[in-house]
């Protein structure tokens, strides 16, 4: 990847593009961000076709391979962006254009055709500014949902809490009646995924997707600690399912804070100035040069950190909790979300966290508590742009890190984010923070499904895991190599190749790789291909990670079963100690002092609310330890980490890569063709098998059709899908047996003497299925056609035996089962020959 330069600009002035000059640009904070929505004027930018977004756009789909390159500069306009985020045809080093759409390779999928066309995204949060310019397109729209809350409280926690929610008031979550005050975030955020391309400042990454939004209630600086209402948060995120959104953006929000720990104990005692230095639970950030420097900001370095912000949302949920709604018992707003898309296959996208945190908070790592709702999460930490000092993609330190959320965490630009600002209807600038890093991950999501259409979201999931970037841009050196943070420490990623990394998670959401198919199975896949009727997956497909996981599954299993809860370490020092006493090192939340509700159901005492007790920490942790024991032994039960495909559907599937996985192929309607090398063993229950690679198991063809070979016409068709040259057949190899049962048949297409399709295996031959023929050639008598080759043979095909004499095509054939091979001897030509037939 490399910087573009002026003379990029001036070949696509060649191209007839229209660069228009940025307007006008406020500054606002950096933090988190989300995106907003709205129903516009009908001058919808994009088609389904992916060309041209708005006139005199030079954007344009290539459509053959010599095209891609051109197709993909065309593409690369000031709006889109450069590789710094610099304009080079502007003074200084600052950024001041995007560069979030070249760090995820937008343009490539762009070229190829796609932007999200025909796929719905929602996104939750402070609402937005629905006039901006930006926004003007049909494929922005506001969510309408209404109801009741249920319980009572307040969203903002600073010293004293604020923005308060009433139980029995009414409320709605329309994305586009936020306040003004505090639609900012929002309005940020949904310029990521979806601003229009129309030759101005910037464009959003997934800008063919329809786009649904929801509001939060509150600005960014609402706290999203356990006191949110289980009604309001199930009503939205239903609503954004309801209204087809395949992934949900939710940018928002931190966790709340603690009062200074170094002057405050944990009773929240003003002790002075360091008064309570000696005492306090003082951690310093990951990348942190100062010791005190994260004293109000909540702990969340090590599982016990993170296991006591699920403790206190069980508290709060819970009966005598601030936020226990008794038709929702001990159901956070957390769990809200949880059962808002479980049903739905719907996958929730969320910000890390910009707290300098080896892990993520509590939000984004629910699944670590909840294993049932992994497969729909995502968790997205940050990446800073290159500069001349430093010319590739630096991990953000300062911002939490994936740790023990690596399995569902990716890595996006976080800092200085070009996009929409709401202080007017032309107002770009940008936004840093983990917000802006995860629209960037939800929009790759939205555009890959777009690719994909037979795949659902928590399928493209996996595929934006195992393609994603690791490597910096000599494709050798790992991401981080060499660089380091404000401490000294090293930001390089450690994990072996394949597997995520501690800080990166699995690295940066590549969309050109994502083009070509999943780069690793996480699991036992099915792909159903009941919509588009031809894919071609040309990425090599392993297994590593998921082998890895089931390792460190089981490890931990194992720990769990040998030591009990005591497995997870010790509590947090605001779990109250056996004998009910205070934990020297207790700290205080902020905004629950002041907090009427919690001073009325604490008789007065509210400084003991974000305390637990012992028992309840026990009896919580184990719960949420039986979950995960529970959920990895049926992982085990039912063969889950087991990387294997079934493929389903009437279309066809076309296999290039060099695929490792172990876990076996099933084709259970449609066509599979192999073209690379694959080493699992293939079984064939009611689909075609065909293709020209090397199938190193077996093949079991128990139902269906064996069918080696690939045609031009089908190579040409696949070249179609991402310009790749797949070239055509005849023979398909097996390094294994071969069989063909009762209910199977083998297809063998004959052009000419010489020009036949054939299986050469490896293995043993056995035969009981049927034998057809397409003869499209005359054929000349005494020719021998050997249609299958192995080691030896075990039956024949159905009522065809040794030397039986076979009329298809106009042709007799005598049939043997000889050494190994199956033949056909031309024995005569038939009036018509050449014209087809079977």
């Amino acid at each position: 990847m490399s910087m573009r330069s002026t003379s990029r600009r001036q070949f696509l002035r060649r191209l007839g593009g229209t660069l228009a000059a940025g307007v006008g640009i406020a500054f606002f904070p950096a933090g988190f961000a989300s995106a907003s929505s709205k129903t516009g004027p009908t001058s919808t930018p994009g088609h389904t076709g992916g060309g041209p977004a708005y006139p005199g756009d030079p954007g344009f789909v290539a459509t053959s391979p010599g095209e891609l390159d051109a197709a993909k500069a065309s593409w690369e306009t000031p709006e889109y962006g450069y590789y710094t985020g610099h304009d080079p045809s502007t003074p200084g080093t600052a950024v001041n254009s995007p560069w979030q759409l070249v760090a995820v390779n937008a343009s490539t999928a762009y070229a190829l055709g796609y932007r999200g066309q025909g796929v719905t995204l929602g996104m939750m949060d402070s609402g937005y500014r629905a006039t901006h310019e930006a926004f003007q397109t049909g494929l922005i729209a506001s969510v309408r949902a209404e109801g009741v809350y249920g319980t009572s409280g307040f969203g903002y926690r600073g010293a004293t809490p604020s923005n308060p929610f009433t139980a029995g008031a009414p409320f709605t979550v329309a994305g586009d009646q936020a306040r003004t005050s505090d639609y900012g975030h929002g309005t940020g955020m949904l310029g990521v995924t979806s601003g229009i391309r129309d030759g101005k400042d910037q464009h959003g990454i997934v800008f063919g997707s329809k786009m649904y939004v929801a509001r939060t209630g509150g600005s960014d600086t609402q706290s999203h600690g356990p006191f949110h209402d289980y009604v309001y948060w199930r009503t939205a995120n239903k609503a954004l399912v309801d209204a087809g959104a395949q992934v949900i953006n939710s940018s928002w929000g931190s966790y709340v804070q603690t009062i200074d720990r170094t002057r405050f104990d944990g009773s929240g005692n003003d002790l002075g100035v360091n008064g309570n230095l000696a005492n306090a639970y003082q951690l310093r950030g990951k990348d942190s040069a100062s010791a005190t420097a994260m004293a109000t900001i909540i702990p969340n370095e090590y599982l016990k950190d993170l296991e006591y912000q699920y403790l206190l949302f069980r508290k709060s949920y819970s009966e005598g909790g601030i936020q226990y709604n008794p038709n929702y018992p001990g159901r956070s707003f957390m769990d809200a979300i949880w059962d808002a898309i479980k049903g739905s296959g719907t996958v929730n996208v969320r910000s890390a966290g910009n707290n300098d945190w080896s892990n993520p908070y509590f939000r984004p790592a629910y699944p670590f508590f909840n294993p049932l709702a992994e497969k729909q999460w995502v968790s997205v930490g940050g990446v800073q742009p290159p500069t001349a000092a430093s010319p590739e993609y630096t991990k953000q330190f300062g911002y939490n890190e994936a740790g023990l959320a690596k399995w569902w965490t990716v890595s996006t630009p976080s800092n200085s984010v070009r996009t929409t600002n709401s202080g007017g209807d032309t107002n770009y600038s940008n936004s840093s923070g983990t917000s802006p890093a995860t629209p960037v991950a939800t929009a790759v999501m939205g555009v890959l499904l777009s690719r994909y259409p037979n795949m659902d979201a928590k399928q493209v999931r996996e595929l934006m895991f195992t393609t994603a970037k690791n490597k910096m841009s000599d494709g050798v050196r790992f991401l981080g190599t060499g660089q380091t943070s404000p401490s000294g420490a090293s930001i390089a990623w450690t994990a072996p190749d394949g597997l995520p990394d501690e800080r990166w998670g699995w690295g940066i959401p590549d969309l050109a790789k994502g083009m070509y198919g999943p780069g690793q199975l996480l699991s036992p896949m099915t792909y159903n291909m009941d919509k588009a009727p031809l894919d071609v997956w040309s990425n090599d497909i392993s297994q590593i990670a998921i082998k890895e996981r089931e390792r460190e599954d089981l490890e931990w299993l194992a720990g769990y079963k040998e030591q009990g809860i005591a497995y997870a370490g010790e509590f947090s020092p605001n779990v109250l100690n056996p004998d009910g006493t205070l934990n020297e090192q207790a700290f205080m939340l902020q905004g629950i002092l002041a907090d009427p509700y919690i001073q009325a159901i604490t008789n007065g005492h509210p400084e003991l609310y974000d305390k637990i007790t012992y028992e309840d920490a026990v009896k919580w942790r184990k719960e949420w330890m039986d979950e995960r024991a529970a959920y990895i032994q049926n992982n085990i039960d039912n063969h889950l980490y087991t990387a294997s495909l079934t493929k389903q559907g009437t279309g066809t599937l076309i296999m290039t890569g060099d695929d490792t996985y172990e876990g076996g192929t099933t084709v259970e309607g449609g066509k599979l063709s192999i073209t690379g090398s694959h080493a699992s063993s293939i079984h064939v229950k009611g689909g075609t098998l065909g293709g020209t690679g090397f199938v190193a198991g077996s093949i079991d063809v128990d139902s269906g059709v064996l069918q080696p070979g690939l045609s031009s016409g089908e190579a040409a068709s696949a070249a179609s899908i991402t310009l790749t040259d797949v070239a055509p057949g005849n023979v398909l190899n097996v390094g294994g047996d071969v069989t063909v049962s009762r209910a199977g048949r083998l297809a063998i297409t004959i052009s000419g003497d010489h020009d036949y399709t054939r299986v050469r295996a490896a293995g043993d031959l056995v035969l009981d299925g049927e034998l057809t023929l397409d003869i499209r050639a005359s054929l000349t008598p005494g020719t021998v056609l050997t249609i299958m080759s192995g080691d030896s043979i075990q039956g024949n095909f159905h009522s065809l035996p040794g030397r039986r004499i076979l009329n298809a095509g106009h042709h007799l054939f005598r049939v043997s089962y000889q050494d190994g091979d199956v033949t056909l001897t031309v024995v005569r030509t038939l009036p018509g020959a050449g014209s087809g037939g079977v």
